[in-house]
């Protein structure tokens, strides 16, 4: 609990001399839109209607409301968005905000604005060109998914415009505007990031797939994708996550890639049985985004098998949160200083070495 304590301290002493002079991030809402606190519902993006919450943060210095930074955690596809953001095992993210954050929690199309809705139809296969359902993160391995080689689709594009709502109505330090998520979230976080790396400062991707391919883009079966990695751990691998071709060079950020150890594998159930391993999945981001000389990448392994970070979590989100922090879009990556992780995680700079016998 001190160690905790001491997390949050310094992640409050962070935000407090660091941000008076930050560049707010310039606001823009669609329809005249405006965002409050709580739940936020019937968002016109893309033609549809979205739905987030917003928990404002906590610790303005003085009565004189400063940029804040921001956090956007994404859920994977069985738990609901108010158990990522409010239940202690799935997270509870929304606790970040009294640490000075602005939590932004989107819903995730497949719940229809529900945030309570849990596994039931986000669950599952994806469709219209999409691999999964609960995010649209993926290209499918068809003819359907061709035109998401290029296009970002329209969840990476809500989140940006939810942020850029909300700084309508709550101060964002522009520099300071992150993203995060488990499994199908952490897989979404992949995507926005390898897109539109001119946005996000940086993110959090938990067990986030890859879906690697083969070197022209085309599609591996899973035991195929497994080995196309065991064999070479060290490549840079292609994707049906992100843009084909993987871009040359992104834009200067941070990311913390978080890989649940050796039970950190997910089970579709019949007739499909096993169909995610992040072992790979994880190797893969990690060996993309450490290749980058603009990003700052930290490859973090622990052991609570594929759900959000279950040892010392609060004090972990502290830190990983802390960590993005500290890094503003645009720094200088020779100039990041590691801190150690709580009890229970191991983090290093660059790509993961523990994942096969020759990493």
């Amino acid at each position: 609990m001190r160690r905790w304590f001491g997390v949050i301290t310094a992640a409050v002493a962070l935000f407090a001399g660091s941000q008076a002079s930050a560049a707010a991030l310039k606001g823009d809402c669609p329809d005249n839109y405006v965002v409050h606190a709580g739940l936020n519902t019937d968002f016109p993006h893309a033609g549809e209607k979205r739905a987030f919450l917003v928990y404002p943060p906590e610790g303005d210095v003085g009565n004189v409301p400063i940029p804040a930074p921001v956090f956007v955690p994404l859920t994977g596809s069985v738990e609901s968005t108010m158990d990522n953001l409010t239940v202690a095992r799935s997270g509870a993210t929304s606790l970040m905000a009294k640490q000075g954050f602005l939590v932004i929690g989107p819903v995730r199309a497949c719940a229809n604005q529900d945030p309570n809705l849990k596994a039931g139809v986000c669950n599952g296969p994806g469709h219209d060109g999409w691999n999964w359902n609960p995010w649209r993160e993926g290209r499918a391995a068809g003819v359907a998914g061709e035109k998401f080689k290029t296009d970002e689709g329209p969840d990476s594009t809500f989140l940006i415009a939810a942020v850029k709502c909300a700084a309508k109505s709550f101060p964002v330090d522009a520099k300071r505007v992150y993203l995060g998520g488990i499994s199908s979230g952490g897989t979404m976080t992949n995507r926005a990031l390898t897109f539109r790396s001119d946005f996000w400062a940086g993110g959090l991707p938990i067990s986030g797939e890859w879906y690697v391919s083969k070197d022209d883009g085309g599609a591996l079966s899973f035991n195929d994708a497994r080995a196309f990695v065991a064999s070479d751990p060290h490549k840079i691998f292609q994707g049906r996550v992100g843009p084909y071709p993987l871009p040359k060079r992104l834009g200067p950020m941070i990311v913390i890639s978080v890989w649940g150890g050796q039970k950190d594998l997910w089970d579709c159930g019949p007739p499909l049985g096993l169909c995610s391993d992040y072992r790979p999945t994880t190797q893969a981001a990690s060996n993309y985004f450490s290749a980058q000389p603009a990003v700052v990448h930290v490859a973090c392994t622990a052991t609570h098998g594929h759900m959000w970070p279950q040892v010392n979590t609060q004090a972990f989100n502290a830190w990983a949160l802390k960590t993005l922090a500290s890094h503003p879009k645009g720094s200088d990556p020779k100039r990041f200083a590691l801190t150690p992780p709580p009890e229970g995680y191991a983090c290093q700079l660059g790509r993961f070495t523990d994942h096969y016998p020759e990493g």
